[in-house]
């Protein structure tokens, strides 16, 4: 299942890294160029935003949530 999602992620990278060139390669428009560019950075960045927060949430310990009389036997 995390191949799938590393998987689409690096789908979603390259889409936006496609997005964010696009206009030099084409030679569009001037205002549909800049529209092209910034929402190929806004997914490039969303992108590695969610591969990095994934990884932190990977590394670190899923703590269990305490019931309440547990947490009130700690408190004591």
């Amino acid at each position: 299942m995390k191949s799938l999602f590393y998987s689409w992620m690096v789908f979603q990278i390259l889409v936006g890294i496609w997005l964010f060139i696009s206009p030099f390669i084409l030679e569009g428009e001037t205002h549909l160029a800049a529209n092209s560019m910034i929402f190929g950075a806004l997914v490039i960045t969303l992108s590695v935003a969610t591969l990095f927060y994934e990884y932190y949430r990977r590394e670190t310990p899923e703590r269990e949530p305490l019931s309440e009389m547990e947490h009130a036997r700690q408190r004591v």
